[in-house]
């Protein structure tokens, strides 16, 4: 499930997700911690057989020093277990560090971006998140090798923005910024960024053969740059809580007449049963037009959700969900769920997950 407004509302570096977290050292201006999560869980997709995976189980240290009562040092470190072409690899997902004061904390590195960090109404554990999936998500993967956040947090403000450098085009040249309150009640937020990735991967071509015969492919790059939006309101009413989001995107392959222009709404609610469980759902509407040269296109793609989490206690859950898709997609990756959705068409699939984590 990613984060919510709810949760953003608290952007503290090092408290969120390590609530069980191992304390390796705790003492007077010193802290460091080892966090984890492991992940195990059983999808079915329309016409294909029934997988098992870990799920994106991560683990990782953060580390706070105080150096004095006005400034603080902090960093972390985190690697992830993916599954691919039949295989697990651990692979870094998270290095940075920073310092952190009255003012805000910095941190420099490889980490989320900040579309990442404040996502929107998707309160899913699979198949959501669509809307934003297919705007800045898609080209950056939620992360940056090179990024520069800045976060502050005031009673009832805060602030989130990323700046990626380019490091002479090998990243993505990358500008972010969200700010977000509460008004009579209601968690609201917006923001959106500038993405300029020059050398972004569209495809791969034949160039010839190897000595035992397989095709040797190379990349085709381009230079595609996107500017995105996006807004979001949420409100809790009792164990209910509601919440919808816009997203815009658009996307241009410089040098070219390529131009593709995308409009979402996310709508998702959750409702309390229990102290330690809740059912949820969500419908997610994306529309997008496509230009090249002479030619255009325009299609739209709908996802509807619903599920269920039980905690069985403070430091593991279970949940199941059911997804329906349908429509034309321009192919979307959420990180956070292990889904990476090619572009291609849906006719009424459905899907079915069921997910078990274990934090510490």
């Amino acid at each position: 499930m990613k984060k919510t407004l709810l949760a953003v509302a608290i952007p503290t570096l090092l408290i969120a997700n390590t609530a069980n977290a191992y304390e390796l050292i705790n003492e007077e201006g010193k802290f460091v911690d080892f966090y984890g999560q492991l992940r195990t869980q059983l999808e079915k997709k329309e016409d294909k057989d029934v997988t098992l995976n870990a799920g994106s189980s991560r683990a990782g240290v953060n580390a706070k020093y105080a150096v004095n009562e006005d400034l603080d040092v902090v960093g972390s470190v985190e690697f992830g277990v993916g599954y691919s072409e039949g295989s697990y690899d651990i692979k870094n997902r998270l290095h940075f560090a920073g310092f952190a004061t009255q003012a805000g904390t910095f941190t420099f590195g490889r980490q989320w971006i900040s579309t990442d960090d404040v996502w929107g109404a998707d309160y899913s554990y699979f198949f959501g998140g669509t809307g934003i999936g297919q705007t800045s998500e898609k080209l950056s993967g939620g992360r940056h090798d090179s990024a520069i956040k800045y976060k502050f947090e005031g009673e009832n403000f805060w602030v989130n923005s990323t700046f990626g450098l380019s490091e002479d085009d090998t990243n993505a040249e990358l500008g972010e910024l969200y700010v977000g309150t509460t008004v009579a009640g209601f968690n609201v937020h917006a923001g959106g960024g500038y993405y300029n990735d020059k050398s972004y991967k569209v495809g791969s071509q034949t160039v010839g053969q190897d000595q035992a015969g397989n095709d040797v492919k190379k990349d085709i790059k381009a230079d595609i740059e996107s500017t995105y939006f996006e807004a979001t309101v949420e409100r809790s009413f009792g164990p209910a809580l509601v919440g919808l989001s816009y997203n815009n995107g658009s996307f241009e392959q410089n040098g070219t007449n390529r131009t593709i222009d995308v409009d979402s709404f996310m709508l998702a609610t959750s409702y309390s049963i229990a102290s330690n469980a809740s059912l949820y759902g969500g419908y997610e509407f994306t529309n997008f037009d496509a230009e090249d040269g002479t030619n255009s296109l325009s299609d739209d793609y709908t996802v509807i959700y619903l599920g269920g989490v039980y905690h069985l206690n403070s430091w593991s859950r279970v949940y199941a969900e059911y997804g329906y898709a349908d429509g034309a997609t321009l192919g979307y990756k959420n990180d956070e769920a292990n889904i990476n959705v090619a572009r291609g068409v849906k006719d009424a699939e459905n899907s079915f997950a069921v997910g078990y984590r274990v934090y510490w």
